[in-house]
């Protein structure tokens, strides 16, 4: 499949959303979010539906036209929307249209836009965030959370470990 047809697709999907169910989507953020700690716990939810909305947007307003008509690995689309689908806990209606707006925003970020699936702006437990350096994206949880439940795999960010090698590696050559 081609980057066009799957942004034509996902952008066809998107038009199935109101603002009552971006209202239901919150719903369940915040009730998903119940067991991070106190300090992060409105802080990402804030974040996160602040990140959603803003690609909930940018796919609204981008035209066909702008999308780079790539070939998209039809197995790795295939292995996040099932696992997306797996992510169903309470069997709820905030539920269901939580995973079916992941369906949209997280291909949109991973294969087209190439952007990662948490904000920048998201403050991790440890009070740590995503870093970009140029054109690309490090996390300090990609390590962490990489399992056969996450989406991790997907996402473009590196491990932060990464960035802290390529350091290592100037640091030595002395382009630092």
């Amino acid at each position: 499949m081609k980057a066009k047809e799957l942004f034509k697709n996902l952008k066809k999907e998107l038009d199935n959303f109101s603002i009552y169910d971006i209202m239901m989507i919150r719903s369940f953020i915040e009730k998903d979010a119940k067991y991070l700690p106190p300090q992060y716990k409105n802080h990402y939810v804030e974040a996160m539906m602040k990140y959603l909305i803003e690609t909930f947007n940018e796919i609204k307003k981008k035209k066909v036209d702008e999308i780079e008509d790539e070939e998209i690995d039809e197995k790795k689309l295939n292995k996040m929307l099932n696992r997306i689908e797996n992510f169903r806990k309470y069997y709820s209606s905030d539920e269901e249209g939580f995973i079916n707006l992941s369906k949209i925003l997280c291909p949109y970020l991973a294969f087209i836009a190439k952007k990662p699936l948490h904000p920048e702006y998201l403050t991790f437990p440890g009070n740590v965030k995503i870093i970009k350096k140029g054109n690309d994206y490090y996390c300090p949880v990609k390590n962490k959370q990489l399992n056969e439940y996450s989406l991790c795999e997907f996402c473009v960010a590196k491990s932060m470990d990464e960035l802290k090698k390529l350091s290592r590696e100037k640091d030595d050559k002395g382009d630092f």
